[in-house]
């Protein structure tokens, strides 16, 4: 019963109880909800900074253009996803497979050198409920110690007042994320259109995923919150594999802090802790940081910048709580599995970039038609010898692009093809039937002859190269005889 007393007081904060239970858990398994203390310091004023441009460039990058189209384009019904100026197209799963991995391994290297950045500074369950859910919760139900008290007050009409602002307002600001991510998946311009027109059954699905992902937002960000980070959340249980004694974490210096206020024995010389339990008070997940490195932290340096304002006013020295590593040494990218880490990036940016370099907007082959080799052709100029041939062409430009195909006008070919130049329609494949009738006489004594062919973009790539393809001409050799 002094357990929940002291995590009552607190509000609800859970100070004292068992460490090996979850730090918003009771002894009865109910839940504490969290209401971290305001802090303020210069970990405070960088954090915000980090968290209101990652919002704009949230916000931003779906209405944003780079070559023509949206900055970043996931869309998966037409298996189109453009990055920064590249388009991929679902033919292009090693390259896309390549970015994921970077991604990956990325972040493997940053946390095996700088720990849970990721979570303190630009996951976007911290980012977003830190900048924009808790600001709303101040401006509306008070400071911290106004909002725990409110949190145990009994239903009333001030009360239902306050909450009901709030969530229309988290409501809000929910499905104003939910249709920037939509834009993402979908495209600004189409998504815009959509809104506009206010018809509901024509874009019924659309609507319905939007309406399921501001619910899902308004209930992570706005009630299960810390929940997520501790129960949910995988990466937390990643990091005792992908950190070390040299990763760069949030640590309190238990040689200089210990014995704490209140725990010295008589004759011993106290450090410099002075158990105020601030440090615990403005944490998001609700644990005591003086226990050492733990699964539930997210590095978000509220603990240093509380610290650090207590060592200020009783004046002693600041960094009681830092940045810091666990065996006390600088982490060097160039030492142990950092620099393997660093080596697998490298190497997967390299294929990328030599993929993407390397690939042309039209992908060609020409393939002769699954039939006879050739048929005899009875004219009015007399016999000829009729070739069946297909082009097979892959568009992987994002506009709709021209093509022709030229032969050598010194042979006398005649060309049977249904348009020529033809189109192909952006990110699709096109097979393009033509047939070459060419007198006998162009073939040699062994009844073959190889042509070049080119074929030319028309429209769209001015500074696409032609393309030349080689074919062979078929017929009866000199015997008579077929090839």
């Amino acid at each position: 019963m002094e357990q929940n007393k002291d995590s009552s007081d607190n509000g609800g904060t859970n100070l004292g109880l068992d460490p090996n239970r979850l730090s918003m858990i009771d002894a009865h398994g109910s839940r504490f909800r969290i209401i971290p203390a305001e802090v303020r310091g210069l970990w405070k004023k960088r954090r915000d900074l980090v968290y209101a441009f990652l919002i704009i460039l949230f916000l931003v990058l779906p209405w944003t253009r780079i070559n023509g189209e949206q900055t970043i384009l996931l869309d998966i019904p037409q298996r189109k996803f453009a990055l920064f100026g590249i388009t991929f197209w679902a033919h292009d799963a090693p390259m896309i497979f390549l970015i994921l991995a970077m991604f990956v391994f990325g972040l493997t290297l940053i946390t095996s050198l700088w720990g849970r950045i990721w979570c303190g500074w630009a996951c976007p369950q911290t980012v977003f409920i830190d900048f924009i859910y808790r600001r709303i919760e101040r401006w509306v139900e008070g400071d911290y110690i106004q909002r725990r008290k409110l949190d145990k007050e009994d239903l009333s009409v001030r009360k239902a007042f306050k909450l009901g602002v709030k969530w229309t307002l988290f409501f809000l600001v929910s499905s104003l994320i939910a249709h920037s991510f939509a834009a993402y998946f979908v495209g600004s311009d189409l998504l815009t259109q959509w809104v506009y027109s206010g018809d509901i059954q024509a874009h019924q699905t659309t609507f319905l995923i939007v309406l399921f992902i501001t619910a899902i937002l308004l209930f992570d960000f706005g009630w299960f919150r810390e929940q997520f980070c501790i129960i949910m959340c995988p990466y937390g249980r990643f990091q005792s594999v992908l950190m070390d004694q040299r990763s760069l974490a949030v640590l309190y210096d238990e040689k200089r802090g210990e014995p704490r206020k209140g725990l010295e024995k008589p004759g011993q010389a106290r450090g410099d802790c002075v158990s105020c339990n601030r440090c615990v008070q403005v944490c998001p997940t609700g644990i005591d940081i003086r226990k050492g490195l733990q699964m539930e932290c997210i590095a978000c340096t509220a603990c240093i910048d509380a610290c650090d304002d207590i060592m200020t006013k009783v004046k002693k020295p600041t960094g009681l709580i830092k940045y810091s590593t666990v065996s006390g040494k600088e982490n060097k990218i160039y030492k142990g599995r950092q620099l393997l880490y660093f080596a697998v990036n490298i190497f997967l940016f390299v294929m990328l970039l030599f993929l993407v370099s390397s690939r042309k907007s039209i992908d060609i082959a020409v393939l002769r038609a699954q039939e006879a080799p050739y048929q005899i052709i009875d004219t009015a100029n007399g016999k000829k010898i009729l070739n069946h041939f297909k082009l097979h062409s892959k568009n992987q430009h994002t506009k709709d692009l021209q093509l022709s195909i030229d032969f050598p006008a010194e042979l006398g070919l005649e060309i049977r093809i249904q348009s020529n130049p033809f189109t192909v329609k952006a990110g699709e494949s096109q097979t393009t039937h033509f047939f070459v009738l060419f007198d006998p006489k162009t073939l040699d004594s062994s009844g073959n002859k190889k042509i070049s062919i080119r074929i030319k973009t028309t429209s769209a790539l001015q500074n696409e190269a032609d393309q030349s393809q080689e074919i062979s001409l078929i017929g009866p050799n000199q015997t008579g005889d077929a090839l």
